[in-house]
Order: structure tokens, then sequence, then C-alpha cells
């Protein structure tokens, strides 16, 4: 037998041909899927819902004891909140905020001398975490009382998604940015829709946003003085003094769309996984957005200055000596522009069919401990970029300083804070 030749045929061919219509089926197959997942998440005709939150999350949360929530739920000074088994409390995100209200504790920014702060998470690789990242930024800073307005600009729409809502069939166009950007409204308030997350609103998206590349490109030839890159900044402006916080999930790519969340942003976080191929992918990002910001600083006759702009190591695990590796090196290269948190790999972050951010869930199944590192990672990345944006308003300028509790009833203490506020 000749030794070049094969013994053996090679087996058959498992994956088929496809034409359009296949294409078309695969969609609508994949479509079946995400709404089963959806019903095994929420009950049938329903909308997700949050979960409550015990005492200690919210003396937590608040800043304030539990024995003074305790005491002030008593003299019927607070939200009663809910009785349970064991004679636990459990308070929803709009009683804690009431809480707030009440005590004077909320974390607003001061709309006279403090402007709204907005931050795009953004790389051009996918797979890096930046959906998670930025869910979980928006719902820490919804949790801390802070008004917060998300803005979906994927078309792929998983941020809109993990919301509960199906991109195909429960996201009209109008509750897009579409339509700003093809520049069918003059302002963004169409499009905003709350969630379930009190304080948290959101701006979806759906395939049809793919629409806004040619839309914002044709605009740029059709009208005179138009910019497409200053599109999303001026409707952002629409509707900012409404809110602290204004987070953006972007594309990963670099496109008209992309260049407009840049554009729009005060500040950029850069999630990267401690892998070779992100690393170079974190690289080329840099590499685009500084030819960009020179072309449109160039446009513009000035410098555009972020407040902050870091990396965020992703999908971090400490016990993997790669990740070890490139891990110090990214530190070492880019040294203060890396956060000093990183995200940790966790299978809570995962978020699989039952739809839940880490922030949502309740009765965990699996090893508690998973759950609490996770949060940790969460807390401490969150935490940081939550330094970040305050570090932008002059209100918020002020040392820390702790107040010792009082022995006072609130009633008697009137807009103070009672026990243990940070400034």
């Amino acid at each position: 037998m000749n030794s070049g030749s094969r013994s053996t045929p090679d087996p058959p061919v498992r994956v088929p041909r496809a034409r359009a219509r296949d294409i078309v089926q695969l969609a609508e197959q994949a479509g079946d899927i995400l709404a089963r997942a959806r019903e095994a998440a929420l009950a049938p005709g329903t909308r997700k819902t949050l979960r409550k939150f015990n005492l200690k999350e919210v003396a937590g949360l608040v800043g304030v004891s539990a024995k003074t929530i305790t005491r002030a739920v008593q003299r019927n000074e607070l939200p009663p909140g809910e009785r349970v088994r064991g004679n636990r409390l459990l308070f929803t995100l709009r009683e804690i905020h009431e809480i707030q209200e009440r005590l004077n504790l909320r974390p607003w920014r001061d709309s006279a001398i403090d402007r709204p702060v907005v931050v795009a998470i953004a790389n051009f690789k996918g797979g890096v975490g930046k959906t998670s990242a930025a869910i979980h930024l928006g719902q820490h800073f919804a949790l801390r009382g802070y008004r917060v307005l998300m803005i979906d600009l994927d078309a792929q729409a998983s941020l809109t998604t993990l919301f509960g809502l199906l991109p195909d069939s429960e996201v009209a166009t109008e509750q897009t940015a579409l339509p700003y950007l093809e520049g069918e409204t003059d302002t963004l308030a169409t499009a905003i829709q709350p969630t379930y997350w009190h304080g948290l609103d959101l701006i979806a998206a759906n395939l049809a946003l793919y629409g806004a590349e040619f839309s914002l490109a044709n605009r740029q030839k059709s009208e005179p003085n138009f910019r497409f890159y200053q599109a999303l900044r001026a409707g952002i402006a629409t509707v900012s003094d409404r809110y602290d916080v204004i987070v953006i999930d972007t594309p990963p790519a670099l496109s008209y769309v992309t260049t407009n969340a840049l554009y729009a942003a005060d500040g950029i976080i850069v999630p990267v996984p401690p892998a070779m191929m992100d690393f170079a992918s974190a690289s080329l990002f840099f590499s685009l957005l500084g030819d960009i910001q020179k072309v449109i600083d160039e446009n513009e006759g000035g410098e555009k200055v972020f407040d902050f702009l870091g990396l965020l190591i992703s999908k971090y695990e400490p016990g993997n000596f790669v990740h070890q590796t490139i891990h110090d090196w990214v530190r070492a290269a880019f040294q203060q522009r890396v956060l000093f948190h990183t995200m940790g790999t966790s299978t809570v972050l995962r978020m699989g069919p039952e739809i839940q951010t880490a922030y949502e869930v309740g009765a965990y199944q699996g090893d508690r401990r998973t759950l609490a590192r996770a949060l940790e990672y969460l807390e401490g990345v969150n935490g940081e970029i939550e330094r970040l944006v305050r570090a932008q308003w002059p209100s918020k300028s002020a040392p820390r300083v702790t107040v010792k509790p009082s022995p006072e009833p609130l009633a008697a203490a009137g807009n103070s804070a009672p026990a243990e506020v940070f400034a």
C-alpha cells in the first residue's frame, strides 16, 4: 500500500450547508431558546422583579446601623418593610431609597455645581466582560441611591436582555437611541423607560440599531455642520439633568456608534482579560482611539480631556499563573491607569438561563462563598469607579467624616443623619 494513501475514508460531515432560509430558521430557533430561557426565569406574562434586601444589607447600603433602622421602623419614622419568617425585616429598593431620603442620605450630585458623569464601558473586542461590567456598575450606583440611566448601544442587545426584555419582540425602535441618531426626534427622553430597579432607567437596544451606522454616515454627508460623533453627546444633554450617572454599554467594534459613545463619555473603563490576544486588542483599542481623538480635536479646535480612562482587568483567576503574569505586565506597563481592583471569574457573574446579575441573586443554589466572592469583586471594582465619579463633583470633595450615633429619636434629629454617615 502507498504510504501516502488513506486507509479509511473521512467521517461524514456533520455541519450542513446553509441558504438564506436556513439562516432565517436559525434566527427563529435562537429566538425560541431565548423565550424559553426567559420563561424559566420569569413567571409567564410577568416582568422581572428585584429581590428584597435584609436589614444587614440595608444598613450597609445606607451607612446607618441596623439598630438605628429597627428603632426608627418601630417608631414609624421609616418605611415598615416586610416581616417574614423569623421576624426578619426585608425592604424593597424603593424603600431603601425612601430611607435615604428621610435621613437626608441620598448621594445625589448637587445640581447647582455638579454635572452628571457619563461612563462608557468600551473595548473593540467581544467576550471581555464588557456588558457584565456595565450592568453591574449601573446597578451598583442604583443600589446606593444615585439616579442612573443606562444606554445600550450594542445592537446585539445583551444589556437589554439582562433587564428581562426580548429585543426582537418587546423593544420598539422608539425605545432605542436610533430615532435620535437618525435625526427623527430632538430628545432622547422618548426612548427612556423605567426598569424594575428603582432609580435606574434604560434606553434599550435591538437589531434595528445597526441602522444608526448608515444614518450617521448619511447625515454627515447631507446635513451642513453635522458632525456624526456629536450626536449622542447632544442627545444625552437633553436628559442628563435627571441623572447623576449615565452608563453606556458600547458595541464591540470601531464604528460610528462606538465613536459617539466615546465622545459623549466623561470617563472610559476598558475591560481587559489577562490573555495575550485580549491584551493585543486593548493595545489596538488605545491606538485607534488616540487616532480618532486627534482628528476630533482638530475638528473641534481644542482637546477633549476625559476625566478618567482606566483599564479593568476582567475575568481574572488569582491562582492562574498565566493570568498572574499578564496581570503584572499590565500593571507595570499602565501603572495608575489600571484599576486597583480586578474583576474575577465567577459562576455567578456568568449569568446563565436565570437571567440574573450577581446583585439580583437571592437564594443561591451553589456554595454561598462563590456568591460572596463575586460580590467582593464587584464591590471592589464598582466602589473604585464610584470614587472616580464622585471626584468630579465639587460638592463631594469634602473630607470623609464619621458622625457618632445619636441617642435622640429621628424625629428630633431633623434632617441630620443619626448614625455613622460618611460624606
